[in-house]
């Protein structure tokens, strides 16, 4: 049997990270297209209740449950179980976007460094986000998990180097468990969705990953990026790039040796403070 049609009007989505940038843009998108019960998970109240208010605003029946709780904390996918589980809803799609960057030189300065932080954020919580939630999917036979991935995934980044790591585990564990998912004939979409710099509040400081010359290849708005990602994940597309220009460019990269492609990157964006 394979995939039904995705009908986002009877379904109920969770994002991380989804009170800004690319989650609140993919939950806006998710709206758009039908979806009637949504949850946003993030670390700032006043942010989670604003995107809410917001969110229901712009279509009548919507219902926007928001979970305040730090995802890179042991017990915090556990914490957003335990509410879902409160609200007396099930999710059926499950998008994994919370992130964050940080330009800096691994290991200069360990007791400020924030790599263990992103790797618990960006890997742990992927995955235990999604041993949660994807066995009752799976026993519905309905839904799916959308992971947010990132051109950062295809060559090492330096001065990023956790997050660029990360997101290359993002697309080989989604390509990974896609695979699974269509061999069992679960009727489950993975969809691993993979934008470009892209204009957000990555750095926690008022913008998204900073490349240096490399932005001149383009810069992505959200919305852009939302309407691929639910396209991504509506195809059950193991990878889709955002956009010709990141495709174009991240080919030309591939052609090169990491090695050297470490040292085009490093060159490009310059070492932290220099911008």
């Amino acid at each position: 049997m394979g995939l039904a049609d995705l009908d986002f009007s009877a379904s109920t989505a969770l994002i991380t990270g989804g009170s800004s940038g690319i989650g609140r843009a993919i939950a806006d998108e998710l709206v758009a297209r039908g979806v009637q019960k949504l949850v946003i998970v993030g670390q700032d109240e006043t942010k989670l209740s604003k995107a809410a208010k917001e969110i229901e605003a712009s279509k009548s029946g919507v219902e926007v449950r928001t979970i305040k709780t730090n995802l890179s904390s042991h017990d915090g996918p556990k914490n957003v179980q335990k509410e879902i589980q409160e609200f007396g809803w099930t999710v059926d799609i499950l998008v994994n976007n919370a992130g964050f960057g940080r330009k800096y030189n691994f290991a200069e300065d360990p007791e400020n460094d924030t790599s263990l932080a992103c790797v618990d954020l960006m890997v742990r919580a992927v995955v235990e986000m999604s041993l949660l939630f994807l066995p009752g999917m799976k026993e519905r036979r309905k839904g799916g998990i959308l992971n947010i991935g990132s051109t950062a995934c295809y060559q090492p980044v330096p001065y990023t180097a956790i997050y660029a790591a990360s997101k290359a585990f993002v697309l080989s564990f989604s390509q990974a468990i896609r695979e699974e998912n269509i061999q069992g004939d679960t009727g489950i979409r993975i969809a691993c969705v993979v934008p470009g710099v892209t204009d957000t509040n990555l750095d926690g400081q008022g913008h998204g990953e900073r490349r240096g010359p490399i932005e001149k290849i383009g810069v992505d708005q959200p919305e852009d990026v939302a309407k691929v990602a639910v396209d991504t994940f509506r195809d059950n597309a193991a990878e889709r790039v955002v956009g010709w220009n990141n495709y174009a460019f991240q080919t030309a990269l591939g052609l090169l040796p990491d090695s050297v492609n470490a040292k085009v990157v490093a060159m490009s964006r310059g070492p932290p403070g220099q911008e």
